[in-house]
């Protein structure tokens, strides 16, 4: 039978998925790396350059700043005068304007007359009117000028008046030739920077002050004023105003194309540099302080270099990036694939790992953009990672991450090695707070650990370089929100993590550790001798995980959990029954089955309330496939039958113990069960039971597949004896307690 397409591909194992996750890694952080110019961008106005002498490989020209040129730009901008041209028609006088008014009056008397005669016929028949509504609507609309029906009125009842017609006539005629006597333009005076505007006439550049011209808006402003004042009746004044806009023309109109060519020749002329540095001479020296004069020519030399790199070179360099963060990725690599191989063969670890990695590259490469006088590296939140990597990994991976982190920080800032320590230091100090982490309150504890750890090392570092105290003060004030924020930011990544990829932390083996948890609370009420059970040995297995070194939260944890399918059916469990014993009226391989059984129900029950697959493993792992030993020798004894059949019917389902924590379950079930069907405990007799239990498991091949070793076993033997001779020691008989005996 052919596998499926999703039995052929599993991506958590996948190894093309695998590679493809360390090229987009390397890829991205590749692509963070500062431009070419940006390389050696660790300095402000006021630092101490940390660094050796540099020397110009070349001569280049000092730039200005940006705001020195812009400034420069907008002084040549504002000296430069708008061009207009002159409006020939109306310099000549040729522009007869009077006969258009004339024009259009007479046009409104049309109208005015064709409207008294549409109201005259509107009580004649339709076949015998000579006008429409139709035909005066078209006669207005031809009209320049357009009116509402209320000014429509207003004018109406003005010009039915010959005496109030005239005048009104008069005073347009009058008020334009008033406004004719000044000079227009056609452009807003508000918007014109320079006082003065240029225009040529007869091919000579005259000039004249902006306060002797009037812009239409101007025009518009005094026409309104003047009608106002002179008509009274309603609307009037609109009505002329609107008439009068019609005929007011500029004398000179603005040349936008000319002033724009005029402008930029002016800039164009604006000088870019000051001054130049010659080949050989010293751009700046070691220790010196970098003031205004040394900041720029340090960014002029960057500026050059740039455009001084050819394509050729780019290319080079980019090869350059990506084998420096392929060497610092390879590295990684090697230390999952020989110290982490179930973090390397996890592509969904893989990803968690990258996304942490490619977060604090981020926060790099942005703190690099932000032009800020102000030290925004130590915002850069490396102790989030320490956080993260520490909880949901171990102390030692998370290390060894944070010397990569803190160098790829490092080169993404340009080089910028000062912060390497810092970042380093802090982030130690975070994972030394949490190694032992009890509870998520915790996180936030690590925020004093992450101000000692900045704080001394840029107090250092600044004494060291003596460098001024208001540089420290700042870089000490950075630091103070990166203690701040990091815990926060933590706390609200591993709750992503946690859920997104479904990662189990010790915070979480630690929450499953409470006995409120539904699964506990109804195996304690269903199955109160199994829940015992569980308990026991899960102290005797935490005791066992901490002398092998192996993850003490997950072992006792599991063995919470390792039992809960005996919820269903709690009856058939020896440690649960009272009074009667139900295997009683079945036969051997039915009461084998039903033993079995607890462990497909306990995966059932973990799954539907969402338990981790790191505890769910401790299910079936805790019996691996070994035998229901009593009812297989029980059906060897009463049914006769065994020596022909298989004994699969009576071997648990698997798999086998694949970790140290399940192995280390696996033999303190078997033990704990074992010792305490033993009458008179002592520690030879529980002694002896131990290494029969461990040497069985051993030469059945329960442990082949976990990485527990002979010298792990010997340890976890001492330990259970530890414990089960603690619990199982002799009590002293009271007297009372010898009376009450005898007289039962």
């Amino acid at each position: 039978m052919k596998k499926t397409d999703r039995e052929k591909f599993n991506f958590k194992t996948n190894a093309t998925a695998r590679f493809l996750i360390g090229l987009v890694t390397v890829a991205l952080i590749s692509a963070m790396f500062p431009r070419f110019e940006s390389v050696d961008t660790d300095y402000s106005i006021g630092m101490i350059w940390s660094k050796e002498d540099l020397i110009a490989p070349f001569s280049f020209p000092v730039y200005k700043s940006e705001q020195v040129y812009q400034k420069e730009l907008d002084e040549a901008q504002s000296r430069v005068y708008p061009l207009f041209d002159v409006y020939k028609q109306k310099e000549n006088g040729s522009l007869n304007w009077l006969d258009s008014i004339n024009s259009l009056f007479s046009r409104i008397d049309k109208i005015n007359a064709y409207e008294s005669e549409l109201n005259k016929e509107k009580s004649l028949p339709e076949e015998k009117r000579t006008s429409s509504e139709k035909t005066l609507s078209y006669m207005k609309s031809e009209l320049p000028v357009s009116f509402t029906e209320a000014e429509w009125k207003a004018l109406y009842s003005l010009l039915s008046i010959p005496a109030e017609s005239d005048a009104f006539r008069k005073k347009i005629v009058q008020s334009l030739n008033q406004v004719y006597r000044e000079k227009i333009i056609n452009y807003p005076k508000s918007q014109i920077q320079s006082d003065k505007i240029s225009f040529i006439r007869n091919k000579i550049e005259e000039n004249l002050d902006l306060s002797d011209v009037s812009d239409l808006v101007e025009i518009e402003r005094q026409l309104k004023a003047d009608y106002e004042s002179y008509f009274k009746l309603a609307d009037i004044p609109v009505i002329a105003l609107k008439i009068s806009k019609q005929y007011v023309y500029p004398d000179f109109i603005f040349n936008k194309e000319e002033t724009d060519k005029l402008i930029s020749s002016v800039k164009e002329a604006v000088p870019k540099t000051f001054g130049s540095v010659r080949e050989n001479e010293r751009i700046v020296s070691k220790h010196e302080p970098i003031n205004e004069l040394t900041m720029l020519k340090l960014e002029s030399y960057k500026r050059v270099r740039s455009e001084q790199m050819a394509s050729s070179d780019f290319y080079i360099q980019q090869a350059g990036r990506v084998l420096l963060v392929l060497s610092l990725i390879t590295m990684i690599v090697l230390f999952l694939l020989k110290l982490r191989r179930e973090i390397y063969s996890d592509n969904f670890k893989l990803i968690l790992l990258s996304t942490v990695i490619l977060f604090q590259c981020l926060l790099a490469y942005l703190s690099l953009q932000l032009k800020l006088n102000f030290p925004v590296e130590y915002m850069i939140m490396v102790p989030v990672a320490a956080l993260l990597l520490t909880i949901i990994f171990d102390s030692r991976l998370a290390i060894f991450l944070l010397v990569i982190i803190c160098i790829l920080v490092s080169i993404l800032r340009g080089g910028d090695y000062d912060i390497l320590i810092p970042n380093f230091v802090a982030s130690v100090f975070v994972v030394y707070s949490i190694r032992d982490i009890k509870n998520r309150t915790q996180i936030f504890i690590t925020m004093i650990y992450v101000l000692i750890g900045y704080y001394i090392t840029i107090i250092a570092l600044g004494f060291e370089r003596y460098e001024s105290i208001s540089i420290i003060k700042n870089q000490l004030i950075s630091a103070g929100f990166n203690a701040l924020l990091s815990p926060v930011i933590a706390y609200g990544l591993l709750l992503f993590y946690e859920r997104v990829f479904r990662v189990a932390t010790d915070l979480v083996f630690l929450e499953l550790s409470d006995f409120n948890h539904p699964l506990l609370r109804e195996l304690s009420a269903k199955a109160p001798g199994t829940f015992h059970h569980s308990i026991v040995v899960g102290n005797l297995s935490e005791a066992a995980a901490k002398e092998i070194g192996a993850r003490e939260i997950l072992t006792r944890v599991g063995c919470y959990y390792h039992d809960i399918g005996k919820i269903i059916n709690p009856g058939y469990f020896i440690e649960n029954q009272m009074d009667t014993n139900k295997h009683e009226e079945l036969n051997p391989s039915l009461s084998a089955k039903m033993i079995i059984l607890h462990v497909r129900n306990g995966i059932k029950l973990a799954e539907k309330y969402n338990l981790p697959q790191e505890i769910i493993d401790f299910i079936p792992m805790h019996h691996g496939t070994n035998l229901v030993s009593y009812f297989y020798e029980k059906a060897r004894t009463e049914e006769g039958e065994m020596e022909t059949m298989h004994d699969f019917i009576y071997r648990y389902p698997g798999p086998k113990p694949q970790t140290k924590e399940t192995g280390i379950v696996m033999l303190a079930d078997a033990v704990e069960a074992a010792t305490r069907s033993i009458e008179e405990p002592t520690p030879t007799k529980i002694e002896t039971q131990i290494n029969e239990i461990i040497r069985a498991r051993f030469l059945d091949g329960e442990l082949d597949e976990c990485s527990l070793t002979l010298s792990d076993l010997i340890k976890i033997k001492q330990s259970f004896l530890k414990t089960l001779v603690g619990i199982h020691h002799h009590r002293i008989r009271y007297p009372e307690a010898e009376d009450e005996n005898e007289n039962e």
